[in-house]
């Protein structure tokens, strides 16, 4: 049985996924979400769901912006799955998909947070490698559509893009895609299981 992997060596042996990750300014990080912390943020993704049966790997990847102080808006995050979530057989609980959707939309939003508080460190207005845990935005409103089943075991990729923001609101739309393969070598066909659109708001009096 194969051990949780979060890398991009677990993913180069796929050749879509080693295709999306071979393009140029690509940046390929593990998400934040992945990683257990003392106070329990990110509990499910970072230890419930990151065992060889659930979410084997898991890394994200997004074009570096041109400019130094531009938002990234989109992120694309990769995962291979195992067969323990699954709601029938060979197919991906659909409330585990609609999880997905949610955390790569998380995802998204965690890169750009990151991405700013460095630039403050760059100024001297920030201090750590990292922004404080906790600060955040929490989903309102998360409207799926699920179009083709999510196949189990195997990967996906979700992507996740930023539709409009509005003071403390923003809307992020996401899909999650797999490749149906016929050998090692054979890119597939594209199938997108699933959509969706997300509605997320920062609490009064937090600053992101």
């Amino acid at each position: 049985m194969a051990s949780s992997d979060d890398s991009k060596a677990s993913f180069l042996r796929i050749p879509w996924a080693a295709s999306l990750l071979s393009k140029p300014n690509t940046v390929v990080r593990v998400p934040g979400s992945r990683q257990p912390k003392l106070s329990r943020e990110d509990s499910l993704f970072a230890e419930v769901l990151k065992t060889p049966r659930t979410i084997q790997s898991c890394i994200s990847l997004y074009q570096r912006p041109a400019e130094h102080d531009a938002k990234i808006e989109e992120v694309s995050t990769l995962m291979t799955l195992g067969d323990g979530m699954n709601g029938h057989p060979g197919i991906l609980h659909g409330g585990i998909v609609a999880s997905i959707l949610d955390e790569a939309m998380g995802i998204l939003q965690s890169a750009n947070h990151e991405r700013e508080h460095l630039r403050k460190v760059g100024t001297g207005s920030a201090q750590g490698e990292l922004p404080t845990h906790g600060i955040g935005t929490f989903t309102v409103e998360l409207k799926t559509r699920f179009l083709k089943p999510v196949r189990t075991p195997g990967s996906l990729v979700v992507t996740a893009r930023y539709v409009r923001r509005e003071g403390r609101k923003e809307w992020i739309c996401a899909e999650v895609k797999q490749h149906e393969s016929f050998g090692e070598d054979d890119y597939g066909e594209v199938v997108v299981c699933a959509t969706a659109e997300g509605l997320f708001v920062e609490p009064k009096g937090s600053r992101l």
